[in-house]
């Protein structure tokens, strides 16, 4: 039976960025992941050349933990500025600035309550209906915020979305990476102490006060002195159902949104709409439209369409992803789809979290790390795990 020094179940950023930190400390770790490919939300589909994001797809310069292990990686010559292009609202069959969409009497009448109301102990909802109205909230922002997170944003506490961070001037305000933002997966896979599997799920962990032993999916058995849970709140509550019943209780309690994705590769000439960087759709079968215009590219554009869970069949996104390009499908040249979650948080999420992680210390070697801790952005799947990487090096 093959032992490590750490097993993390889950794939995704949290999940590589806690690896990578352990791996740079001499450590062995071994990285479950119970799909086909590795990288959670982080996933690039490719084709002759060109890459298109079906999950994560932009860096801020204010993501300073994130920026921090990409360069640990060798990724800084990869950084690529993006292109300013639009984003669009589409209501109906048209496709408007989103400022076309506000009321703008609505907005001054209600705009100077954002100098005394607060957004702690609010939702989305009420915090950004009272300082842009209720008419402009449902109207223009919370198909704004649906299409971010891939869900209706309106219950999650205001304080966890849209965050101010310092900047680093020395870099774009906001880029993506050369070959696809999943590069930063392949590159901490490739670390001499990281072994990765796929198609390798954790079926269940024990605990017997030295050593934590982990049972895939495939029927193999690892050990390891440590075990990190970096997958979904519910799967995580699922894995520590025995190691860590109070912590299992918690994370089981925390649902998530599953986001089918569907990209579509076309050539540049093949799809008469405009030059733009995300389409938001007022309603529909999908929250958001993520477009590869950011990246001048001489023969492709790319568009990932990010639609609502178990409504439609493969065939039935594809006519609604004609409709959209306005174009058929014999133009489509590269199609792939992948699902992932996204948690979803309530009032009350950091106090929930607070009280996790006065629970999960008191089993050693136990380490939990997501994107649902701080909030939901790829910066807070690298904040939570360099600081779980932290404890686990004290």
């Amino acid at each position: 039976m093959a032992h490590f020094d750490f097993i993390v179940a889950g794939s995704g950023i949290s999940g590589m960025v806690f690896a990578r930190k352990m791996a740079e400390k001499g450590k062995t770790v071994l990285v479950l992941e119970k799909a086909e490919r590795a990288g959670g939300c982080l996933a690039s589909a490719s084709y002759d050349n060109f890459w298109l994001e079906l999950g994560g797809h932009t860096v801020y310069a204010s993501y300073a933990s994130y920026i921090s292990a990409m360069k640990s990686a060798g990724m800084a010559a990869d950084f690529l500025p993006r292109k300013k292009v639009p984003f669009r609202m589409l209501t109906s069959a048209e496709l408007v600035p989103l400022t076309k969409c506000l009321n703008k009497l609505e907005l001054a009448l209600n705009m100077p309550k954002a100098f005394f109301v607060k957004k702690e102990g609010r939702t989305v909802r009420d915090f950004y209906s009272a300082i842009l109205g209720k008419g402009n909230y449902e109207k223009m922002f919370r198909p704004m915020i649906a299409a971010v997170i891939s869900q209706d944003g309106s219950d999650f506490p205001a304080d966890m979305m849209l965050k101010s961070r310092p900047k680093d001037k020395s870099l774009p305000r906001s880029f993506t990476i050369k070959g696809g933002m999943a590069q930063f997966i392949t590159k901490t896979a490739q670390m001499e102490n990281i072994t990765l599997k796929t198609s390798c799920g954790a079926e269940s962990v024990s605990y017997d006060g030295e050593a934590y032993t982990v049972v895939t999916s495939t029927g193999e058995n690892f050990t390891a002195n440590n075990f990190t849970a970096a997958c979904y709140p519910a799967e995580a509550g699922r894995l520590l159902k025995t190691t860590s019943p109070e912590a299992s209780a918690i994370l089981s309690s925390i649902p998530s949104a599953k986001v089918e994705s569907m990209g579509i590769i076309v050539k540049k000439g093949d799809t008469p709409v405009e030059e733009l960087s995300f389409i938001i759709p007022a309603e529909g079968e999908y929250t958001s439209v993520v477009s590869r215009d950011v990246v001048e590219d001489s023969y492709y554009r790319g568009f990932a369409f990010h639609f609502k869970p178990e409504r439609l069949t493969s065939e039935q996104k594809i006519a609604v992803i004609e409709k959209a390009l306005r174009t058929d499908r014999s133009k489509f040249v590269h199609t792939a789809e992948t699902v992932h979650y996204c948690p979803t948080l309530k009032l009350g999420h950091e106090e929930l979290m607070a009280m996790l992680d006065s629970i999960i210390v008191k089993t050693k070697g136990l380490y939990v790390t997501g994107n649902w801790f701080t909030g939901l952005a790829l910066e807070d799947c690298a904040i939570r795990s360099t600081k779980e990487a932290a404890r686990a090096s004290l």
